[in-house]
């Protein structure tokens, strides 16, 4: 990767980007080496974040319950519920390896997620999925999103609606699903967008958040505080990841913002992929 003094590029590091919980701060020699923490470690498990932040049980399910864990061949991150109960975004290099084919050789990849009627196994239909990028490691940072259909809708869970543009700066809700070595571990944090580092012509933007995350981390939500859906997490810059540290433009967590291709793409697939009904005689 060149000097250790060189920023680390999303596209070589980035299955080393999932985060997911902690409750306490880590001694540095003890975070992954993909971790890349600002400051310390403020991820919170849900039972604490809904004590922190005065919500019940149903309160915490409804407006952050919608983020579960993908995995494809062997790799394990994070995806939620967009838009509909059988639609989830996530990251595209969950989805897809370096030479642009399914990381699993059979596609057979899946969402799962816990829901007040038990955990949820869902296939994803990775044929119909709509991305920035199928060969997410060439191209910009930008692009690594996708919006994938499930073969059934998930029971018993509100999905994040659409919110309205991220603010920069302003307040973000980083919920997560696994971390590194693909340990399902959810955690939510309270963090923020700080800096847009860059903007596709369509409207879809970078931001650069001070969020924590690490390995198991791609494809987290971002959300306001409500719960609805305004970016999803793709990856970090650092130059010492696995070190702590104060934000800088050297060390740094970033993600797009559901704008441009990426709400087009949602939109899209929650109304080709709605389940059909009838009405009664």
């Amino acid at each position: 990767m060149g000097a250790s003094r060189a920023i680390r590029s999303r596209a070589a590091t980035a299955l080393m980007v999932l985060a997911i919980a902690a409750p306490q701060a880590a001694p540095a020699r003890e975070l992954p080496s993909s971790a890349v923490m600002i400051d310390g470690d403020d991820r919170l498990s849900p039972a604490a974040f809904a004590e922190k932040n005065g919500l019940s049980r149903q309160q915490l399910a409804s407006r952050f319950g919608a983020t579960g864990l993908v995995r494809c061949g062997g790799a394990v991150g994070t995806g939620q519920l967009v838009g509909a109960g059988n639609v989830i975004v996530t990251a595209a290099h969950m989805l897809f390896a370096p030479d642009g084919l399914s990381r699993d050789r059979k596609a057979l990849c899946t969402f799962e997620i816990e829901t007040s009627g038990g955990r949820q196994v869902v296939p994803i239909r990775l044929a119909d999925t709509l991305c920035g990028s199928r060969e997410p490691y060439a191209d910009p940072a930008m692009r690594d999103w996708a919006v994938v259909p499930l073969e059934r809708t998930v029971p018993g869970v509100r999905p994040y609606p659409l919110g309205s543009a991220l603010k920069v700066p302003g307040r973000l809700v980083l919920v997560a699903a696994a971390r590194t070595g693909g340990v399902e571990a959810h955690s939510l944090q309270h963090c923020r967008a700080r800096v847009q580092t860059a903007r596709a012509p369509d409207g879809l933007r970078e931001v650069a958040i001070d969020c924590d995350a690490e390995g198991g981390t791609s494809g987290a939500a971002l959300l306001d505080e409500e719960g609805s859906f305004q970016g999803v997490y793709v990856g970090f810059r650092s130059a010492h990841p696995g070190q702590p540290g104060p934000f800088s433009m050297s060390h740094y967590n970033f993600g797009v913002t559901a704008e441009g291709g990426l709400r087009r793409a949602i939109m899209d697939v929650v109304s080709r992929h709605q389940p059909l009904s009838a009405a009664a005689d």
